[in-house]
């Protein structure tokens, strides 16, 4: 496990979004994981993903005012797409602020992920990258959209989430496996930890067999 902090925290993108995302926070409770948008050191370990550099089509969900959405452009191709879920309003309008022909925002809920993709023409995902707090949703909203991921993203695809709680492995491991890469954020309010898992071709017969229904 990879454990990273760093003492010289810049504040200046935080501060300017606070406003907007206290606002988020207060109005959406149980969709917006923190009352603190994500640290510039968390975007820095976002971008630094190599699953990012060669990736054609990005999802985003729950990408916030969109701090994290500007890690992940850095990292991203130039003819790439990131398409971004945002369901809080709000947040979406500050990410539509964002000038890069590359970004897509569509507002709604990652529960919703396959008709998102396809109202958009994207036939699968490279890279699915979430924000959404597994640990604040119901177990069948959970494997609802677990289940989603799972089948949106496209064979050697990478899913990454960053999470306050382990709760998210329960789920990602019966359709993934245990995760690739683990690495914790300790300079961050409250710290989290990065999960990336891969999607594999074995799995992938492996799920189709013997995954149980959404519903079961």
């Amino acid at each position: 496990m990879d454990i990273s902090r760093s003492p010289g925290e810049d504040t200046t993108s935080v501060t300017s979004t606070l406003p907007c995302f206290l606002r988020g926070f207060f109005e959406n409770p149980l969709q917006v994981a923190s009352c603190i948008p994500s640290s510039s050191y968390l975007q820095r370990k976002l971008s630094s993903l190599a699953c990012l550099r060669s990736a054609k089509t990005v999802i985003e969900l729950g990408p916030g005012t969109g701090e994290t959405s500007k890690a992940l452009l850095q990292a991203m191709p130039d003819q790439s797409k990131l398409l971004c879920v945002e369901v809080v309003e709000e947040f979406a309008a500050s990410l539509q602020q964002n000038a890069d022909p590359r970004l897509i925002v569509e507002i709604g809920s990652a529960l919703d992920l396959e008709s998102i993709l396809k109202r958009n023409y994207f036939a699968s995902a490279d890279v699915i990258v979430s924000g959404i707090p597994f640990s604040v949703l119901s177990p069948e909203e959970g494997r609802t959209l677990m289940e989603s991921i799972y089948q949106q993203l496209a064979p050697g695809g990478a899913f990454v989430t960053y999470q306050f709680r382990s709760s998210v492995c329960d789920l990602a491991t019966e359709y993934f496996g245990p995760p690739e890469k683990r690495s914790m954020v300790l300079w961050n309010l409250p710290p989290l930890e990065i999960f990336v898992w891969k999607k594999t071709v074995l799995e992938c017969h492996h799920i189709s067999h013997n995954a149980r229904p959404i519903n079961a």
